[in-house]
């Protein structure tokens, strides 16, 4: 793997923030939000 002299860091560790994420947004996540009333129910059903 070639990389500048001065990097820091570890590129191939999971917790390292890969750029392409950075600059793109993933196409992956998805903003999903609950329905309304979905907590009445399951509360509901669990009585």
């Amino acid at each position: 793997m070639y990389l500048p002299t001065d990097f820091e860091g570890h590129p191939l560790r999971k917790d390292f923030p890969l750029l392409a994420r950075i600059v793109k947004p993933w196409p992956g996540i998805v903003d999903v939000e609950p329905l309304p009333g979905d907590d009445d129910e399951e509360e509901g059903e669990a009585s």
